[in-house]
């Protein structure tokens, strides 16, 4: 899972690289006061927001076949990864965006199976699992537009419409009951996905599929005493992809064969019976909600609480933040729901957030890193 990511983080990365290069170019060029004027109002920026978050067991471990110790009770691990590179114009912005994100949704039950199969656990004979996975893949890129105003000094608005196109879909789910028999495992379970890459029959495909889809976004910030101010946003709003020539597979496993039809004859089902085939589908991209509320301490100091929702993951966090200059601020921060500690460095032109529940990052559960870079012409 883990891995994908960083394919993605090196193409940002030279992104990141050339933005610096061009705002390094447009600072040295002369330019007269009629030109000065209109780039006061123009802006370029470079952004990166990374979170990875495993529940169960170490990241590292979740991505190499569920090696390493004793797992952990949970039901979630993601990956969130959004990288964009723009020009802002007065309230308006535009800006060239790439996602690739991962949600895995189960149970315990469910993750034991995984577990005792990559680790060569025999599992106790007769002992019955409940099956509940469910697992969204997003890897697309396009583009965002945006507006930002004020319609009072206290209150700051923006609004955006994203457009995506992507070729790589994975999203679906499995369930029922499994069990160990006499000599293998048996169940009830009916699977439904669909895939670029077919990970459970190694179905051989043909075209790939198709997508695009679109999302809107929203943030507001209010400042409502002159010491408190409170952030909120919502991200993919009613978000989707709308895929074209979709492989997918519709299968059913059944533990027991015997079927009686309406003539009262008996006759037999297949053990394991699967439909594929090619599609039209809308995969429902999940929401990203956040909330902070900041209060100014005094005497530089700011404390704020933030909550951020994934999906069906939140994480609530408390930072304390000291400003000693108008232009740099440094904040430290701790995340109650993965034991994550964070650090952050700010300046007008360059804003850097690091976060992580060990120090070793192999055995880390939650790794966040969001990254700003920007200035105005």
């Amino acid at each position: 899972m883990v891995s994908n990511k960083y394919r993605v983080v090196n193409f940002v990365h030279a992104k990141l690289v050339r933005v610096a290069c061009c705002c390094t170019f447009l600072v040295v060029l002369p330019v007269s006061p009629q030109a000065q004027a209109w780039l006061d109002d123009v802006g370029v920026f470079a952004t990166a927001k990374s979170i990875t978050y495993s529940e169960n067991m170490p990241i590292d471990a979740f991505d190499n076949d569920f090696s390493g110790g004793e797992p952990r009770e949970g039901s979630h691990a993601l990956t969130f990864n959004e990288y964009a590179v723009g020009f802002r114009y007065k309230g308006w912005e535009v800006a060239k965006v790439q996602r690739f994100d991962y949600f895995f949704n189960f149970n315990s039950e469910t993750f034991d199976i995984f577990y005792n199969d990559a680790n060569d656990i025999d599992f106790i004979q007769d002992e019955i699992f409940n099956v509940d996975l469910d697992v969204s893949k997003v890897e697309m890129e396009g583009v965002r537009f945006g507006y930002r105003w004020e319609p009072s000094p206290a209150l700051k608005l923006y609004l955006a419409v994203n457009y995506f196109e992507a070729d790589d879909v994975l999203y679906g789910a499995i369930e029922g009951n499994i069990w160990q028999g006499n000599t293998r495992l048996v169940g009830d379970l009916n699977l439904n996905y669909y895939y670029t890459e077919d990970v459970v029959f190694d179905r051989t495909l043909t075209d790939p599929a198709s997508g695009y889809g679109y999302s809107f976004d929203f943030s507001a910030s209010w400042q409502v005493t002159q010491r408190v101010l409170v952030d909120v946003a919502v991200y993919d709003v009613v978000g989707r992809i709308n895929w074209k020539h979709a492989p997918y597979t519709r299968a059913e496993m059944v533990s027991d064969r015997n079927r009686v039809d309406d003539e009262g004859r008996a006759y037999k089902v297949p053990t394991l019976s699967a439909r594929e085939g090619f599609t039209e589908t809308i995969q429902a991209l999940p929401v990203h909600q956040y909330l902070s509320v900041a209060y100014d301490v005094g005497h530089d100091l700011t404390v704020t609480a933030e909550y951020e929702r994934f999906d069906e993951v939140g994480f609530r966090r408390l930072y304390c933040g000291y400003k000693p200059w108008s232009w740099f601020e440094v904040t430290s921060g701790f995340d109650f729901k993965s034991r994550a500690k964070s650090l952050e460095f700010w300046t007008p032109y360059f804003s850097l957030l690091a976060a992580s529940d060990r120090t070793d990052l192999k055995q880390s559960r939650n790794v966040r890193v969001d990254l700003v870079l920007q200035y105005s012409l």
